[in-house]
């Protein structure tokens, strides 16, 4: 996170942005107000420090915002300079769910060459009602989402059932056909991320094996769910086996705990810039992403698993969702569907050392060569911008 702290550090992003461009420099890449949230990260601050690097690319960033729940997916009026703007090739939007028509329009007419791009990272128009999303967006912003998307030039998502969904739309329902091209880019890892984390201390308990789980308060249903696979275990192992939860307190969105009853570590959220040394020092032995068999998770964001394979931690993930794309069951990760599947993966990882050893190795190894920034997924962003 060194760089990234750099980053948040400099008063002045943008000076000496040169207007007039020489044929040979690299295509200009205009990141706009990435969130300092797992998604503005890997989304925007990455390839902005990335693809800066490289000859083929000179890149830019607004400003890093502050993560705002009550923002989301919005920025600021005054967030691009009119220098900004005649000096990009692309500039590329987070998801927008307000309005952005008019800012659109008036950048087209300070640089009508420019290529704009929105970057969707979640899918909000079909959230099923037994999940919490349902609620936080309204009809209201989901039709501004579909209207800003019509006004790019191109769409990115590292979802492909979501980059599948988005082209179909475009190409089918809107009249004349649109000629916006969806792309799947899928999320990335980087050392950038792991500059100056720190080896943690040697867990207190070698012998307690630490189930790990990542949620909120929006994933409270979910746990519910998987609350007699929780008890079984602990009866089962009882002290041989912690179970903890980053990231959230055990409350659902009404205050009343999820897990009553279940003996649970909790481990409260941290600043995104102090995230993976904090996921580092809980030492996980197993990383558990307890999610059940809804239809909307072929939707859902992998990072948990590229995070926990990142540091070689094996992960037990959802089948039938997006985990499925990237996880081969029993090589680089478990997949599970129904909740009786759930409990023998777990027990399987719990009670083989060494199978536990071998897939979190295998994750490591598959996430570095096929999700890090490697001359092969490079060319992926070469063949997008040119």
């Amino acid at each position: 996170m060194k760089k990234v702290k750099e980053l948040l550090e400099q008063s002045a992003v943008q000076e000496e942005l040169t207007i007039e461009k020489l044929p040979k420099e690299g295509v200009r890449l205009l990141y706009v107000a990435p969130s300092l949230n797992s998604e503005g990260y890997y989304r925007m601050i990455l390839p902005f420090l990335e693809l800066g690097t490289l000859p083929e690319f000179e890149t830019r960033v607004t400003s890093v915002t502050k993560w705002d729940f009550a923002k989301t997916y919005t920025i600021d009026n005054d967030t691009l300079k009119e220098e900004e703007i005649q000096w990009a090739d692309y500039i590329i939007f987070p998801m927008l769910t307000k309005s952005y028509t008019y800012l659109f329009q008036a950048i087209r007419i300070l640089n009508p060459k420019v290529c704009l791009v929105m970057d969707v990272t979640r899918q909000i128009h079909k959230i099923p009602k037994a999940h919490a999303d349902h609620t936080i967006y309204t009809a209201e912003q989901q039709e501004n989402l579909l209207k800003n998307i019509l006004q790019m030039n191109m769409v990115t998502t590292a979802i492909p059932e979501l980059r599948i969904i988005y082209q179909n739309w475009l190409w089918n329902c809107i009249q004349p056909k649109s000629r916006i091209e969806v792309y799947y880019v899928p999320n990335l890892i980087s050392k950038i991320g792991f500059e100056g984390i720190k080896e943690p201390v040697t867990k207190p308990d070698k012998s307690t094996i630490r189930v790990g789980m990542i949620g909120s308060d929006r994933s409270a249903s979910d746990y519910k769910y998987f609350k007699t696979v929780f008890k079984h275990i602990k009866e089962k192992y009882k002290d041989q086996v912690e179970l903890v939860i980053f990231g959230w307190n055990g409350k659902n969105p009404k205050g009343s705990e999820a897990l009553k009853g279940i003996d649970v570590t909790y481990h409260k959220s941290v600043s995104f810039l102090e995230y993976y040394q904090t996921l580092k020092n809980l030492r996980f032995d197993i990383l558990l992403i307890p999610m059940r068999s809804l239809e909307y998770y072929k939707y859902a964001s992998t990072i948990q698993f590229l995070e926990a394979a990142a540091i070689g931690v094996p992960v037990v993930a959802l089948r039938s969702s997006s985990f499925g794309d990237i996880i081969d069951d029993g090589k680089n990760g478990l997949l599970a569907w129904k909740l009786p599947e759930w409990e023998p993966a777990l027990l399987r990882l719990i009670d083989d050392a060494e199978f536990r050893k071998t897939l979190g190795a295998n994750a490591k190894q598959w996430v570095w060569k096929h999700r890090g920034y490697t001359p092969k997924n490079l060319e992926i962003y070469k063949r997008i911008f040119r």
